[in-house]
């Protein structure tokens, strides 16, 4: 969309070269919603087979976007934000999972790592590592076994 306005002056002024248009990257798009109910069910079943009961849940609408699980994978945002640079303390996993939240995915914070989540249109619970682009089920032993909090997005 920015792409084409920007051709739409250049065109007026003379030309639009098709770098113009390919450098601006398309946002991933929901595929529908699931409402607040269902999204709070899935979150406790999730802490439920993890063994945890204190998490903090917000969800801040009352229907919840949902993404396809090949498009998340495939995004662009996934790819940026996993190609910068791990620095400790200045740009770690709090960094990557912030600059991936609200993109697609909600933000969790457990008690060794932060990362993010999303739900799919079969109202599936997605892990994402946004480090390294792994989407999974299940939360991996490193990544902590107590969730401190999810924010959806």
């Amino acid at each position: 969309m920015i792409g084409s306005l920007f051709c739409a002056i250049g065109k007026s002024l003379g030309g639009c070269t098709p770098s113009v248009e390919a450098q601006v990257k398309p946002e991933i798009q929901p595929v529908g919603t699931i409402d607040i109910n269902l999204a709070s069910s899935i979150l406790l079943d999730k802490l439920e087979e993890i063994g945890d009961d204190k998490a903090e849940i917000f969800l801040p609408d009352i229907n919840i976007k949902i993404y396809n699980k090949d498009e998340v994978s495939k995004s662009y945002e996934l790819k940026e934000v996993s190609a910068i640079k791990y620095v400790a303390e200045k740009h770690d996993c709090d960094d990557f999972a912030a600059k991936l939240y609200g993109k697609f995915a909600g933000l969790v914070w457990t008690n060794a790592h932060a990362l993010n989540f999303f739900y799919n249109q079969d109202a599936t619970f997605w892990w994402i590592e946004p480090q390294t682009r792994k989407i999974s089920k299940k939360l991996e032993t490193w990544q902590g076994f107590e969730v401190r909090f999810f924010i959806a997005r």
